[in-house]
């Protein structure tokens, strides 16, 4: 049933991505949408936002954007509205005596039949988008990649130089200083103890980040980072930590509800601590997403509960706290309030 879906939809709804080279072959290239692109500031319902080529895309297991997807060759585009920089997802990928593999994996479909919403692993992000296009189509016949022209991608920078501490320090030195930061503060509380870099131990283990309960200290490392986005869920990840083990109550009430993370990639899978400060991390990352009158969005929540399930109660919980009382979503989500 579902491998007809998405047969049927990759076909009638093959116009989701856009091809932007002229050598795309013909069976991907795409008539021009008669309606216009949603704008960023748009209160149209979410189903709605997700046709023709818009997408949530969760990059590198950060929180979802909302942007649009243009097909370049082997690669998609995908362009954030909130005007961050474009990230380029190659659709396959190359195996030596093997040739190519597609990169596009169906995940889940949801919301029934009559109003299907597709989530796909496309490399190391999540598309959930209502128009599937070329991801459907591969996800059904994996053999068309051969008809695809060359997959591409960007170099890789990050927001420090390895090794180079100076910048390091320098690059949470303006975080902590940022709007965001005391935005986090005022939520979530602040460590007692400057935020300092990842240690040698830290970086061989693989962590862009730890909260030291020994020092009340969060350490992060700009030199692992590509994105200003990934340095600022890493801080609210660790902070989430400091709050749930200064309130053990509220962490097991948030257990008892917790659904396990489904996707093998996501972090926080069979890792009960690390997927509750990932719910609250995305909570605040909801909060601020739909912190206007114009973004808020309440069953936008629906997509960051299939990606981390429990942002939902945090959300939830977190919408009764000082800073949020004033949400325009205050009166849409039942509260919970937590433990003392």
């Amino acid at each position: 049933m579902r491998r007809a879906l998405l047969l049927a939809l990759a076909g009638t709804l093959g116009i989701a991505i856009v091809a932007a080279l002229p050598d795309a072959p013909a069976a991907y290239r795409a008539a021009r949408v008669s309606d216009p692109l949603i704008p960023a500031d748009s209160t149209a319902p979410l189903r709605s936002r997700l046709a023709a080529n818009m997408a949530l895309v969760s990059v590198a297991g950060l929180p979802p954007v909302e942007g649009s997807l243009v097909q370049s060759a082997g690669s998609v585009v995908f362009h954030p509205l909130d005007g961050g920089e474009p990230v380029v997802l190659p659709l396959f990928r190359t195996i030596a005596g093997a040739g190519r593999r597609p990169a596009v994996r169906l995940l889940e479909v949801a919301g029934g039949d009559d109003d299907p919403v597709f989530l796909f692993h496309l490399g190391a992000a999540v598309v959930e988008t209502a128009a599937p296009g070329v991801l459907g189509e591969l996800a059904a016949e994996p053999s068309r990649v051969n008809e695809l022209g060359n997959a591409w991608t960007t170099g890789e920078r990050m927001l420090a130089p390895r090794r180079d501490a100076a910048a390091a320090a320098t690059v949470i030195e303006d975080l902590v200083r940022s709007a965001y930061a005391e935005s986090l503060f005022a939520a979530l509380g602040a460590p007692s103890r400057p935020i300092g870099i990842v240690d040698v131990r830290g970086v061989r283990a693989g962590r862009l980040g730890e909260y030291i309960t020994r020092r009340d200290s969060i350490a992060l490392s700009p030199s692992r980072m590509r994105s200003t986005a990934q340095l600022r869920h890493a801080l609210a990840h660790e902070l989430a930590h400091r709050w749930l083990r200064e309130r053990p109550d509220t962490a097991r009430q948030l257990t008892e509800t917790l659904r396990p993370i489904r996707d093998s990639l996501r972090y926080g899978f069979h890792d009960r601590d690390e997927h509750l400060a990932e719910a609250l991390a995305f909570a605040v990352h909801f909060l601020q997403t739909t912190s206007r009158e114009e973004s808020a969005d309440v069953v936008l929540l629906d997509s960051y509960e299939r990606l981390v399930p429990g942002t939902r109660d945090a959300v939830r919980l977190l919408i009764t706290l000082a800073p949020y009382r004033q949400h325009p979503l205050a009166g849409s989500v039942w509260p919970m309030k937590a433990s003392d």
